[in-house]
């Protein structure tokens, strides 16, 4: 770009551009790469700087004091900029505080965050520090005006020339795109475009309706030959996985910080004989066991000798990524046997070649729609995959659209894409590519997902091996639950009208031109009638959720507050006279959903007779229409279900939004066993399950009565780490009981306060209920910033758990405050994680639906079913502190019951073997702080 440009960055006192005010204005102008001029002011902004602003800009209103007023310096700032684009980093905040004082109105505006969201599609993040930090551009002091424009220009030259390298097919689509929607990048692009054709260069053209192969011609994973798997597979040989796994072996020689483990041969071991024997096996190996490894070696020479598939499941797309990126190809070139491996997600995972060309034959309607489409059609050419794990997708505007870009539609199937698509789409790659692999990773998800539809979603298997197993009860429990929201149903209706991008409009456009004008007639008459339909159902969504909010306010003696109400649907609910109200919104909603289903269903008929006529191109419209009446017949069967309450065997209830919003309808599971029965232990030759967590303090037995692994094998491998020597456990003695309320908090709050300012922050505080995690954060910043501890609020940051957990560990001195998803995978090594807070022990709440319904079928609720389960998330809390052989560190339990209750002891017992002490409060700062100086 040859012109003359201006970047620009405000600080203000606020987000808001009706009330805050401008502080300080920086501005670059330049051409290229030259700088032409600089400008910056401090601006008064005539009322008080908030703590928080001087805490992130430096500030202060001492500083301002004697700066122009905005109405001075204005003139100043649009003398420099004149009539040249402006340049900014979320530019429409900028331009927001400008405009409203008449300034910059007419100038174009270019937004490096819209050039970057399509440009970089796989950024970590967006913000201008992480833009710069991954191309390499120095910003020092930022949130300083003049320092992010100085950045903003440099981020925005690197990103013009990328732009510059596109095709020119994409850059005449970017543009084309943008034209309907007003968007921060068109500039850039438009520019880009313009220059290219000026050199007599020409965009392709295609058919209307064909797909744009080239966009997905990424390779994916290489599929192999088909399996043969042995009739009769012979055993493994133990005795050269064992050498592999010695000192120097082949292992070692592959990973540089590899050890030789006892306790991780013996796993490794116990899996070869699990597969070689087609024994079931239940193993828990603590932390450190390098229990990946141990399973993955025997389950690939199982494979590659047998020539039988061993399919690996895990929960986390963490793990996932680390088998596939470091493990599997590692052993790739470790082992001597070759292999093959894959990894295969859900279709949401996989962007729908379909779908996509769909979306980009229509009107743009929403920025969020631009921008998917922008990343897309950039990221798309480079990708192997089509999958989504390659993106960064912000807030839930963006991810909407994908859900709409996505191969969820299971009017697709891999015939289709093979016909139609020739090969390209990524879900069909993928599934191609897992079918010939030995070794095939999956979530639990879509595991679950291949039992509940009796096998027809993963390629044959019959050897498992179940990772982060102790999750395999609630990801079926996730899998197999349902939840009716209005918003959704909303959703799918709206979509099936509108004058341009509505269904309806699309098959009369593209059907009724192939049409004689009595067909058109006709069809026009049947998609009418289903736009009258849904017009009339409408009302009757609207009113069934309404009902059902009523219902749930009812049942809570009309009190509700900032926080969800679950009320579960038991016999003495539905004899009331609010849900006699809910069954009558229901009577009018299920019979005004029944005209929509059949219209649609006469409507793809009348395509059907086009497409018998050669008008291959109108298939995507016939997967579009079965797809909808396939969604709305499943809503309609499973609403009715909750509603009628159909199955016994499954727990039902109504959700109410914090302030008596959003009600919804839920059903899920009473039980899990039966079908882990049916489609694993029965079905399968072997299963393994592993996780650092399986077993209580009576070992297998709850995890057994739970997941129906009646007949399975049991090892425990315990933990190379030596937690009498690294770990000591205080026991606050002498705090109240949690069931005092606002005495418990008071105390918990001064004893953190004290405790993490001896110890020097360093601390993981884990917390059962956001409530008391927000209450807790409110006391402790101010006593602990004055320390000089940062304190991490997880519900307060705006910022991922991943970034989040990165912030803590580069300080020097932090607390990390975490609520649920903290209490497992959390992995910081070393001196910032030296202090694990447990606040209360981690019960679930008794009154939630499936606890409640779950608990019922045990004989002794508390003893046999809630303490176990509480027991299993403690010891998942414990594993946060220890995560190396060098490390050291004090686990303090602030809830005494672990000591003044009779089952207290199952849960000390559950942990592993350590130092405890019962602590009075006074003391526990100092014996922390001692204890972990002279152990460090």
């Amino acid at each position: 770009m040859t012109e003359t440009l201006v970047a620009l960055d405000l600080e203000t006192t606020g987000l808001d551009a009706n009330r805050d005010a401008i502080i300080q204005i920086g501005a670059v102008k330049f051409r290229g790469e030259r700088i032409e001029g600089e400008y910056e002011t401090l601006v008064n902004p005539g009322v008080p700087i908030p703590g928080f602003i001087s805490e992130l800009t430096g500030i202060t209103d001492a500083m301002v004091a004697r700066a122009p007023a905005l109405a001075a310096a204005l003139p100043e700032l649009l003398r420099f900029v004149g009539n040249a684009p402006v340049i900014g980093h979320n530019l429409k905040f900028d331009l927001g505080f400008l405009q409203k004082h008449g300034a910059l109105r007419n100038n174009v505006s270019i937004d490096t965050y819209d050039l970057a969201s399509a440009l970089l599609p796989s950024a970590s993040r967006y913000a201008l520090v992480a833009l710069a930090a991954e191309l390499g551009v120095p910003l020092r002091d930022a949130h300083r005006a003049l320092n992010d424009a100085r950045a903003t220009q440099q981020v925005y030259g690197l990103l013009a020339k990328r732009a510059d390298e596109l095709s020119l097919d994409t850059l005449s689509e970017l543009v084309r795109l943008a034209a309907d929607v007003e968007w921060g990048a068109d500039y850039t692009f438009q520019d880009a475009l313009r220059r290219r054709t000026e050199q007599g260069a020409a965009p392709k053209r295609r058919r209307a309706g064909a797909p744009e192969r080239g966009l997905f011609a990424g390779g994916g994973a290489a599929a192999g030959p088909a399996l043969q798997p042995a009739d009769e597979p012979a055993p493994l040989d133990e005795a050269p996985l064992v050498e592999m796994f010695k000192p120097g072996g082949a292992l070692a020689a592959q990973f540089s910080s590899y050890e030789s483990r006892p306790q991780q041969l013996k796993m490794m071991r116990a899996v070869a004989r699990a597969l070689s024997g087609q024994r079931h096996l239940l193993v828990e190996a603590g932390t450190g066991t390098g229990k990946s490894l141990a399973y993955l070696v025997p389950a690939i020479c199982w494979a590659a000798q047998s020539d039988w598939r061993v399919v690996i499941s895990t929960n986390t797309i963490n793990l996932q990524d680390q088998l596939m990126r470091k493990d599997l190809p590692a052993l790739q070139q470790a082992l001597p046997q070759e292999f093959r491996a894959a990894v295969l997600k859900g279709r949401g995972n996989y962007v729908c070649p379909r779908l996509f060309d769909a979306m980009r034959r229509r009107p743009v309607r929403t920025l969020d729609e631009m921008r998917v489409l922008a990343k897309l059609l950039v990221w798309l050419p480079q990708s192997e995959t089509g999958d989504r794990s390659e993106l960064t997708l912000t807030g839930p505007g963006e991810l909407e659209v994908w859900l709409r870009l996505s191969a969820e539609d299971e009017g697709c199937t891999t015939e289709r894409c093979a016909t139609l698509q020739g090969g390209s789409c990524p879900f069909y790659r993928a599934k191609r590519a897992a079918e010939s692999a030995h070794v095939l990773v999956v979530n639990h998800a879509l595991l679950l997902a291949d039992a509940a539809s009796e096998n027809r979603v993963l390629p044959e298997y019959q050897y498992l091996i179940v990772d982060e197993a102790h999750h395999l009860e609630a990801a079926t429990t996730d899998g197999l639950s349902f939840v009716a929201r209005q918003s959704e149903l909303e959703f799918r209706l709206r979509a099936l009208t509108g004058p341009q991008s509505g269904l309806l409009a699309q098959v009369v456009a593209r059907v009724g031109s192939q049409l004689g004008v009595g067909q058109q007639a006709g069809l026009r008459h049947q998609t009418e009638g289903v736009a009258a339909a849904q017009a009339a159902v409408l009302v009757h969504v609207a009113n069934f959720f309404q009902q059902a909010g009523r219902f749930a306010l009812a049942a809570g003696d009309g009190e509700v507050g900032a926080y969800s109400r679950k009320v579960r649907l038991r016999d003495e609910a539905r004899e009331s006279g609010e849900w006699a109200e809910v069954l009558l919104a229901w009577d009018n909603l299920k019979n005004g959903l029944q005209p929509v289903v059949q219209g649609l269903q006469r409507v793809a008929r009348a395509v059907i007779e086009v497409q018998d006529d050669g008008a291959a191109e109108l298939d995507d419209l016939l997967t579009a229409l079965a797809g909808v009446v396939r969604w709305l017949t499943n809503f309609n069967d499973q609403l009715q279900g909750i509603v009628e309450q159909a199955d016994a065997a499954r727990i039902c209830w109504v959700e109410l939004g914090p302030n008596a919003r959003s009600p919804s309808l839920h059903s899920a599971p009473l039980a899990v066993g039966p079908l882990l029965e049916k489609h694993l232990w029965f079905a399968k030759r072997a299963v393994v399950l592993t996780s650092a967590t399986l077993a209580t303090d009576e070992g297998f037995a709850y995890i057994k009565k739970r997941l129906h692994a009646h007949d399975a094998d049991e090892l425990i491998v315990g933990s190379p780490f030596n937690y009498r020597e690294n770990t000591l456990i205080c026991v606050a003695e002498d705090m109240p009981e949690p069931a005092q309320g606002a005495l418990f908090q008071r105390k918990l709050e001064q004893g953190l306060a004290a405790l993490c300012i001896a110890t020097k922050g360093r601390a993981l505080v884990l917390f059962t209920s956001h409530a008391q995690l927000r209450q807790t954060a409110g006391y402790l910043r101010a006593p602990l910033e004055r320390a000089g501890i940062r304190v991490f609020d997880q519900i307060a940051s705006s910022t991922s758990r991943h970034q989040l957990l990165q912030s803590f560990r580069a300080a020097e001195h932090a607390v990390l405050l975490g609520a649920r998803s903290f209490w497992e995978g959390v992995d910081v090594v070393g001196e910032s994680l030296s202090v694990l807070v447990i606040t209360k022990l981690p019960f679930d709440v008794p009154s939630d639906p499936i606890i409640e319904a779950r608990g019922a079928t045990f004989e002794d609720t508390f003893g046999e079913y809630t303490v176990p389960e509480a027991a299993l998330r403690l010891r998942q809390g414990f594993g946060r502190l220890i995560r190396s052989k060098s490390d050291r560190g004090v686990v303090v339990i602030f809830d005494r019951r672990v000591r003044s209750k009779a089952y207290g002891v199952h849960f000390l017992d559950a942990l592993p073997a350590c130092e405890v002490r019962d602590t009075p409060l006074a003391l526990l700062p100092e014996t922390a702080a001692l204890w972990l100086a002279d152990n460090n």
